[in-house]
């Protein structure tokens, strides 16, 4: 992870690693089949370390704390920025296309799914269910969009501010749906 941290995922190789371990290249086939099993683990690794930070910011706030548990996903939306801003390049490579390959990964999928199962919501009229999971994907979509764009200082976009642009998404599609959660 480190080498992707100080120098992107672009520059991960086998030789960079290797060099950064002081090892020979073949050593490490030795632990791994190739680059994609390296970047496995570092998917696996990163995931991992997200969530952990993320479940305990979640334990501390609600869903007791909070009037829905929808709310969940502004605690989320902070820790998606505070990571980013932490780790660039990792949060670049766990949210961007250069991952897709890997989340055919039982263990990989499994670390997505427990994190939309740790935050969705009961929805207690299951004729408004599409349309609410159709609204939280939209939002993460937008949370990604605008997360990355803090990254990258696109059209102005600051974390500062970034909370109101996130408020006004979850104004916009989530806060309609809290008369359906329980």
């Amino acid at each position: 992870m480190r080498i992707i941290e100080e120098q992107g995922y672009d520059k991960l190789s086998t030789r960079s690693i290797s060099a950064k371990l002081q090892v020979s290249p073949m050593t490490l086939y030795n632990y791994y089949e190739n680059r994609d099993a390296i970047l496995k683990d570092v998917v696996k690794q990163g995931l991992d370390e997200l969530w952990t930070g993320l479940q305990e910011k979640l334990d501390d706030s609600g869903p007791a704390g909070m009037r829905n548990p929808l709310r969940q996903y502004l605690v989320l939306s902070d820790h998606m920025l505070a990571f980013a801003m932490a780790r660039p390049n990792l949060y670049r490579f766990l949210f961007g296309s250069a991952v897709a390959p890997f989340i055919a990964d039982g263990n990989i999928a499994e670390r997505y799914r427990d994190l939309s199962q740790s935050l969705m919501p009961r929805i207690h009229d299951e004729s408004r269910k599409q349309d609410i999971l159709n609204d939280i994907y939209m939002f993460l979509v937008l949370l990604n969009a605008l997360v990355k764009n803090v990254l990258d200082g696109r059209i102005g976009m600051t974390a500062e501010r970034y909370p109101a642009l996130i408020g006004r998404a979850y104004d916009g599609l989530l806060q309609r749906d809290e008369q359906y959660i329980r």
